[in-house]
């Protein structure tokens, strides 16, 4: 009997001391988890950039015309037009000015408000394709924003809003446009019945057209581009610009190629070469990894060094170009962007520890770029064992090791 009862205590002992064991194993667990952090490893590309103030140089003839009145520009800054287009036209007064463009707002209007009641009467679109569709339109229209994009945002808030239309007539709503339609249609037509009184302005000759003057075409003569100096381009973007004549209404821009010149420290053309296709940022007006070709270099001879840069791309974005904060590419590495204090070294290699499932793994890594706070890594020869997209790497945690239970 007595042994029973001592077997009973014993076994109730075992029990309890169990439990306080799992639970001590619990509660260190609980503060492992507390005590880390994580964050995927996502693919990021960094460069290696010489920033510096740049002047652009095209070739660049005015558009003349003395006629008064207010000027409507009909091709867009960047568009390329042939010798006789009609670039702009000047109406004798503003009112008119405002009905012409009007007309062209109508039409479009109406276009709109058709093809959204050919949408009423079929109502056999997939909802869910719908809200996808929606939801990317809004992304792009954001994007379109933050980059500055401004007519691409204007475009992509126009098609969100006929998809959000769209969405509403396939879900039964009952959308009626006739009286738009009515209202809109009767207001074109007084005004394509009215006379308006206007001069057309027409290009001289064949290019990329610019509305207007900025006053600095003639500050950097462009048949001289081979010929400049350092000098030249410090007092370029240093000077202040002309007086534009009144008689001119925009520009054209005859050669494909333009040029963006610059002066840079000497050091920091070590590893550039003549004819080299490079990249270039332009921060302040949302451009990225535009393709250049390095034209010129100065002779390196003094503290700064001449740099020409020419490019055969132009759009409504790069038409307005003239001072501008650059950053010329040097380097550029792409792979996973990660803090340095997830980088450890095991066993005489450097990796990181991920979290996959509820187990740690080690996993090696492949230094592209490092700074002081982070480090770009990959895995150049597709080796397992290596980190790997979408890896939930620790960033911050103790006594870290692989099959750790976390």
């Amino acid at each position: 009997m007595k042994k029973n009862k001592f077997s009973l205590k014993a076994v109730a002992i075992v029990l309890a001391v169990s439990l306080l064991a799992s639970y001590v194993i619990y509660q260190c667990v609980l503060l492992s988890k507390d005590e880390m952090e994580t964050q995927f490893a996502l693919t990021e590309t960094v460069y290696n950039t010489i920033d510096t103030k740049c002047f652009v140089v095209r070739d660049e003839h005015f558009i003349k015309n003395n006629v008064n009145g207010t000027t409507v520009s009909f091709a867009k800054n960047g568009e390329r037009v042939a010798s006789g287009d009609t670039v702009s036209m000047i109406f004798k007064s503003s009112d008119d000015a405002v009905s012409y463009l009007k007309i062209s707002e109508l039409e479009k209007s109406i276009a709109h408000y058709e093809e959204l009641s050919g949408q009423a009467n079929f109502q056999t679109l997939n909802i869910d394709s719908l809200t996808d569709k929606i939801d990317n339109e809004l992304i792009e229209f954001l994007e379109a924003r933050d980059n500055r994009q401004y007519d691409e945002a204007i475009e992509s808030a126009d098609v969100f809003r006929d998809s959000l239309t769209g969405k509403q007539i396939a879900t039964g709503s009952s959308l009626d446009f006739s009286k738009q339609l009515a209202t809109l249609k009767n207001e074109l037509t007084t005004l394509q019945n009215a006379k308006y009184a206007y001069t057309e302005v027409k290009s001289d000759s064949a290019g990329y057209y610019i509305n207007g003057s900025d006053g600095y075409e003639s500050t950097i003569d462009f048949k001289k581009i081979d010929g400049i100096t350092v000098d030249n381009v410090t007092k370029a973007l240093e000077s202040k610009p002309q007086a534009v004549a009144s008689d001119v209404v925009g520009r054209v821009v005859g050669s494909f190629t333009w040029y963006i010149v610059c002066a840079v420290d000497t050091d920091e053309t070590i590893n550039l070469s003549y004819d080299e296709r490079i990249y270039i940022n332009l921060p302040y007006q949302g451009v990225e990894r535009m393709p250049v070709t390095l034209h010129k270099i100065g002779d390196r001879t003094s503290d700064k060094t001449l740099l020409i840069l020419s490019c055969d791309l132009m759009d409504e974005s790069l038409a307005d170009l003239r001072i501008e904060d650059i950053q010329i590419v040097t380097e550029e590495y792409t792979g996973y962007k990660i803090p340095n204090s997830a980088i450890r070294t095991v066993d005489g290699e450097k990796g990181v520890y991920v979290v996959r499932g509820n187990l740690l793994g080690f996993r090696k890594i492949h230094i592209l770029y490092s700074t002081d706070s982070y480090s770009i890594v990959d895995n150049p020869d597709g080796e397992s064992g290596y980190i790997k997209l979408y890896d939930k790497v620790v960033t911050k945690g103790v006594e870290l090791y692989d099959n750790k239970l976390v």
